[in-house]
């Protein structure tokens, strides 16, 4: 399905009309927590803002390991916005997708997000978050050159 497919399915499944604008961009509010859609160049950006990161330089080594390999991210990224000081999150869909997997992708979106903020909120230590499955490569199976 195109982005354009993609949004307005979503939409419909939501109980909304969900339409991407002729900038190629929307938004959405699942219980408060407002996400934003962009279709640019055949890609579908999925992307919110986490929280001010004005004054919040010790969260930086914590939104870090959430973002190593996608530990606390489930695929989506945590990034920086010094033009509005914001930390965010974005998710790519590249092309056209699946509405299953869409959907999937926007619910592990939205509770990342989620996730991400209660930590954030809970302050001190460091994340919590599981690891990625990837211990079979410490095991000696990693190829050599």
């Amino acid at each position: 399905m195109t982005h354009h497919e993609l949004l307005r399915k979503l939409g419909e499944t939501a109980g909304i009309e969900l339409e991407l604008s002729a900038a190629g961009t929307a938004a959405v509010k699942f219980d408060g927590d407002e996400v934003n859609f962009e279709s640019d160049c055949g890609r579908l950006y999925v992307y919110a803002d986490i929280a001010s990161a004005e004054g919040r330089e010790a969260d930086f080594g914590k939104l870090l390991e959430l973002n190593n390999l996608f530990a606390g991210t489930d695929g989506a990224t945590i990034g920086l916005d010094h033009v509005r000081g914001t930390f965010t999150l974005c998710r790519m869909v590249e092309g056209d997708a699946e509405y299953a997997a869409f959907e999937r992708t926007v619910a592990s979106f939205v509770t990342a997000l989620r996730l991400i903020r209660r930590e954030l909120s809970e302050g001190g230590g460091s994340a919590s978050a599981p690891q990625p499955a990837i211990g079979h490569l410490h095991d000696g199976h990693i190829m050599q050159v």
